[in-house]
């Protein structure tokens, strides 16, 4: 158990087990917080942080009297939180959670789940703004910051891959979002996301996002878009040119009828999301559990599945995996109310078409559901002209 949570990606947090922020004090006495939560692999020495907060080594008097601020600002939590001795202390690790020591524990083991976990704990640059008027301290988080940026980029980028061969374009555009918060300058990024705008029926939003790059390129570095991106921005006109005005964005027609598997043991849950597929126009068939889907499967061709992981019987994933081994290809759609990367990580590895958590949305569900079909009839259009060519 965590008896002690420290944050510092964004704002300095230090909250106990009962979800009380603790105030630590002065600017010298956090620095002391954030120094020590950031060395947790290690074991820091009194000289070094003299040096680092007095530029002293031999300040250990006033060394000694900030870990006496700190003992006082953890005075209500047991004593096993720091561990100390006559030359040096440390938070205990095994009672002390700090966000960037998870994070580096996650980007050290680079499986896709834990990149999605990173993604999701770097909710901002270490500490920004955050100053002391140490120099030695502030230069010192200054290298850090840049240190953990760099991470950061790294991993977004490496989710947006994966997001991109999925094909979740929705997912991967709000990663491109993310990782253009953190480096807007990276052309390949906008480019990228302009595309997937594009794809999803938005060239609106793609050729304001071409306008942004622009924007950024000349002011940082007094250049315009490259020809690749000038070409994309051709084509997204072209497609506006084409589109009448008001563009009913992302809802373009699907020729013929289309039928979807629901796959839902709940009954209010399917009852409700059937409703909503009724009204979009679509075709549904329930099943209450994974044998049933089967036997569905086997007997029709649907054009999508909406698969519930967690059913009686069969689990969604095992449903699947069946599906995989039967050669039946129809896109499936996992639905969960489970909470946790790990379940979205897993249908995006196993090769699943979208992922949504519940409680969904009547907008949402329709717009994911018109995305994935869409994606589908244009790999269809491509395998046909393949074939015929």
């Amino acid at each position: 158990m965590h008896l002690l949570s420290i944050r510092l990606l964004g704002d300095l947090s230090v909250v106990d087990y009962q979800g009380n922020a603790l105030s630590v004090g002065n600017r010298r006495a956090q620095a002391l917080v954030v120094y020590l939560a950031l060395k947790m692999g290690g074991s820091p020495s009194i000289r070094e942080i003299g040096e680092l907060l007095f530029d002293d080594g031999d300040a250990m008097g006033q060394v000694r009297e900030l870990i006496r601020d700190l003992h006082h600002a953890l005075r209500f939590l047991p004593p096993e939180v720091l561990v100390e001795d006559a030359t040096s202390i440390r938070f205990n690790r095994e009672t002390v959670d700090v966000d960037v020591q998870r994070f580096n524990d996650l980007i050290a083991a680079p499986s896709l789940n834990s990149v999605r976990k990173a993604t999701d704990i770097y909710r901002g640059d270490l500490l920004p703004g955050f100053s002391t008027d140490i120099r030695a301290f502030d230069d010192w988080i200054a290298e850090r910051r840049l240190m953990f940026w760099r991470a950061a980029v790294a991993i977004f980028g490496n989710l947006l891959s994966a997001l991109m061969r999925a094909g979740w374009w929705e997912e991967a555009s709000e990663a491109a979002g993310r990782l253009l918060s953190l480096d807007a300058s990276q052309e390949v990024v906008h480019r990228t996301l302009m595309r997937l705008q594009l794809e999803q029926g938005r060239p609106d939003a793609a050729l304001r996002r071409y306008h942004e790059c622009a924007e950024v390129l000349r002011r940082e570095y007094g250049r315009d878009p490259s020809p690749e991106t000038a070409r994309l921005r051709r084509e997204i006109e072209a497609v506006l040119a084409r589109t009448p005005a008001p563009r009913q964005v992302g809802r373009p027609r699907l020729p013929g009828p289309v039928l979807i598997l629901l796959v839902e043991d709940d009954l209010v849950s399917a009852a409700l999301l059937d409703g909503y597929l009724a009204d979009a126009g679509y075709e549904v068939a329930v099943a209450k559990d994974g044998g049933s889907a089967l036997i569905e499967l086997g007997r029709h061709r649907f054009d999508l599945l909406i698969l519930d992981i967690n059913l009686p019987t069969l689990n969604g994933t095992k449903v699947f995996e069946i599906m995989v081994q039967k050669h039946i290809d129809t896109p499936a759609l996992f639905i969960t109310g489970m909470g946790g990367t790990e379940v979205e990580t897993q249908s995006l590895e196993m090769g699943a078409a979208g992922f949504l958590r519940k409680p969904i949305a009547k907008d949402v569900l329709l717009h994911k559901i018109r995305g994935i079909l869409q994606r589908t009839r244009r790999g269809d259009a491509s395998s046909a002209d393949e074939t015929s060519g």
